[in-house]
């Protein structure tokens, strides 16, 4: 080999081997050295099959080279591994091609060989922490399933084990009113059963929320084409048949259709609805509307107002069950009905949130599933 061609593979910072025809070192570079642990005086003009006392003696080399000098294909990121006695295990990246000397012209084969041992290593031990990880988040997933399943257990035996007694005390006590009015009570008295009756009855309605709220995850979840258009408007259909006095115009865009489960969307139009009906109750003309708009990700079912709003430094505390923003005694409720719409649009693999302003309305939106959005 002329001098040029002797520094570019002696600058090169991989292990390189020139073999002859016959397969006997030409050159090394110092990076071959240094790496497998041999002496130059041991290396140049020997076989590569006798390299460190035969520990190049290897089978798979001699395929590669084999091919490479008979057929004169080239070989690139063969990798290999080999326990080599004087440097142990090394993991190499072989890439072997016929090249011709740049004096004479005589065949000539160029083994430059990259030693990826630590990198490879540092992928076992990378794929054995992710393994140990996958199997740790696993158990994690499977412990809070587990206590997801009993909680909703529990939460369901105690709601269904509530409506018997809750029942009884309004029925005892509704009966006391009807049938021994001013004999047994004087009218503080009765003033207290009535109370008693509404604290009942409220608090039935709080179990029969969180029934409700137990079973949203519970079931198979179905996925059919729903008409969100006209299943807006059975709901709108329904309120005003409850409040025939009031003065409120729904615009509920026509076409809006979706994938999903009919009856929690349905749920879930009930609540965001009835929302709207129930903060707009103040609003001598209000309008509801129902469509969908674009937003960040993809476009979004809406429920917009023009009713009492709200303060969106509170906007965090719409979702969670039991929160309330308002007054009982300006607009009742529990404050569990969002708590459900956000229940229902993530077992669709949606998103839900909210904007508003106090006094100027509020509206909410709601995403689906891939393929399941307008």
């Amino acid at each position: 080999m002329r001098g040029f061609a002797q520094s570019i593979v002696e600058t090169v910072r991989h292990p390189m081997l020139v073999l002859d025809r016959d397969l006997r070192v030409r050159k090394a570079n110092a990076a071959f050295y240094r790496t497998f642990g041999v002496a130059q005086a041991e290396t140049e003009g020997r076989l590569v099959y006798e390299l460190g006392g035969g520990q190049w003696d290897i089978p798979w080399l001699r395929r590669v080279l084999d091919a490479v000098t008979q057929t004169a294909d080239s070989f690139q990121d063969f990798e290999v591994e080999h326990d080599f006695p004087h440097v142990g295990v090394k993991v190499m990246l072989l890439d072997a091609h016929r090249v011709a000397d740049d004096a004479d012209g005589t065949p000539m084969v160029l083994l430059a060989i990259e030693d990826v041992t630590d990198r490879v290593r540092a992928r076992e031990e990378l794929h054995r922490l992710n393994r140990g990880l996958e199997g740790r988040v696993a158990a994690r997933t499977a412990q809070l399933e587990a206590a997801n399943r009993e909680l909703e257990a529990f939460s369901y035996s105690v709601s269904h084990d509530l409506r018997a007694p809750l029942r009884a005390l309004d029925g005892f006590s509704d009966e006391l009113l009807r049938s021994y009015p001013g004999r047994v009570l004087d009218e503080k008295g009765q003033h207290y059963l009535r109370r008693l009756r509404s604290g009942t009855q409220r608090m039935g309605q709080l179990v029969d929320d969180l029934l409700l709220l137990s079973r949203l995850n519970r079931g198979e979840l179905r996925r059919d084409r729903l008409d969100l258009t006209a299943l807006a408007g059975e709901v709108a259909a329904e309120l005003r048949s409850r409040e025939q006095g009031r003065q409120v115009t729904f615009e509920i865009e026509s076409g809006l259709s979706a994938v999903g489960d009919g009856a929690l969307l349905r749920v879930a139009l009930e609540n965001l609805l009835g929302n709207a009906w129930k903060f707009t109750s103040k609003t001598p003309a209000a309008t509801i509307a129902v469509g969908r708009t674009a937003a960040a990700g993809g476009p979004a079912f809406f429920v917009r107002d023009d009713g009492a709003g709200f303060d969106m430094a509170h906007v965090g505390k719409l979702f969670g069950a039991f929160q309330r923003l308002h007054q009982e005694r300006e607009f009742p409720g529990n404050g569990v009905g969002l708590a459900t719409v956000q229940r229902v649009v993530g077992r669709h693999g949606g998103r839900v949130w909210a904007e508003g302003r106090p006094g100027a309305g509020a509206a909410f939106f709601f995403t689906l599933s891939d393929g399941e959005s307008p």
